[in-house]
């Protein structure tokens, strides 16, 4: 939508109940929350706090289904981008192990050839996908493929490279966060799930998946709340009910994993906020190679900046440090994973439906709770 400002004043003809629950966080930082979750009319979140140390306070509000499914701190959604961050943590470890590199050819890797049409000679590599930089782009064919499981290969002899040469402009695009994915795969010789099991989701003890299929207890649903949909725009059962593929390589099929399509709990998402929060499971070193400036958003967003799968907030009205994490906004549900390293503080937010109003890219409800969460005047 391009009238937001329309589409705020609409939000106010919706209602904005739901009920709140919350623990270890004091009571006028309870109303707070609640009051933002309603004034951008979520239909269910779950939110938790966390520093260096672990969780510091959880609030869980409204509904996970229509009508009546509570959110309960244990409820499973699907992160959207938010996926992407976490993908990264993952990739920095296998660097870490040697097992892959970032500067590297993925010609070197990948089983057919990765090249911009306009640039034959010029290597991709893994940090240009992972800064957007690597002139791919979500053309039509691609959305219409990762709906019908279109291979790889074709697809990338569609409309997917963008106008401009790789490596100078940047430019969103899920499709090659997915292709980092499929990198991987053929790099290490194993299928992207178990390969962030083991290097990634087992090492911190985190309960996660990239399937739908394999959540245990209860995956929310998301639904639009303007225009509201009758029927859930992502459906939690009929994604648990497709068969779940092989754990085995498949280069062809694997793309549409690492981009969106992780499903965790906000505890959990907070606990690797945490892990990436300061050195540990990481070292320093890739903590700060994450968060390096590799490009700017430019005019898609003034107060943005990419790292590797990472954006960096430099918002004045947040105060004069900056912000890393990532934001997730797809089939109505509005995600977010943000925190100040330096302040030791983050926030980890999951919705089933809410605004998906936005000044720039970052969703308005992820700026308030920024705003009322992180910013340097916090009390």
């Amino acid at each position: 939508m391009k009238n937001w400002g329309l589409y705020r004043f609409l939000l106010h003809f919706l209602p904005s109940g739901g009920t709140v629950s919350a623990s270890d966080l004091p009571p006028w930082e309870t109303a707070a929350v609640a009051g933002i979750l309603k004034a951008n009319r979520c239909a269910g979140a779950a939110l938790c706090l966390f520093d260096a140390t672990g969780v510091t306070g959880t609030l869980t509000f409204g509904c996970a289904h229509r009508p009546d499914t509570p959110v309960r701190q244990d409820t499973v959604f699907r992160s959207a981008s938010v996926s992407k961050f976490i993908t990264a943590l993952g990739i920095m470890k296998l660097r870490e192990q040697g097992r892959v590199d970032l500067d590297a050819d993925v010609n070197a890797y990948l089983p057919f050839s990765l090249r911009h049409p306009q640039a034959p000679d010029m290597p991709l590599t893994l940090r240009m996908l992972m800064t957007h930089t690597a002139g791919i782009h979500d053309g039509a064919d691609y959305n219409r493929g990762i709906a019908q499981g279109a291979p790889l290969s074709a697809l990338l002899r569609g409309d997917s490279f963008t106008a401009h040469l790789p490596g100078t402009v940047w430019e969103y695009s899920n499709f090659g966060a997915g292709i980092a994915g499929v990198v991987l795969e053929a790099a290490t010789g194993e299928d992207f799930e178990s390969l962030m099991q083991e290097t990634l989701f087992r090492p911190l003890g985190v309960t996660a998946t990239y399937y739908p299929q394999k959540v245990k207890g209860d995956l929310a649903d998301a639904c639009r709340i303007l225009p509201r949909s009758k029927t859930p725009d992502f459906s939690a059962a009929q994604r648990r009910a497709r068969p779940l593929p092989p754990a085995e390589v498949d280069t062809e099929r694997h793309y549409s994993l690492a981009h969106g399509n992780l499903c965790v709990s906000a505890p959990e998402l907070a606990r690797l906020g945490v892990a990436a929060m300061a050195p540990g499971y990481l070292t320093a070193d890739s903590l700060a190679e994450m968060r390096r400036i590799a490009v700017p958003f430019g005019d898609r967003a003034r107060n943005l900046s990419q790292g590797l799968f990472t954006f960096v907030l430099h918002e004045p009205r947040l105060g004069r440090r900056l912000i890393y994490g990532h934001q997730g906004m797809a089939y109505g549900a509005v995600h977010g994973l943000f925190f100040d390293p330096d302040a030791g503080r983050g926030m980890a937010l999951l919705t089933a439906g809410a605004s998906e109003a936005r000044r720039g890219v970052l969703a308005d409800l992820n700026f308030d709770l920024l705003q009322l969460l992180l910013a340097d005047a916090k009390p």
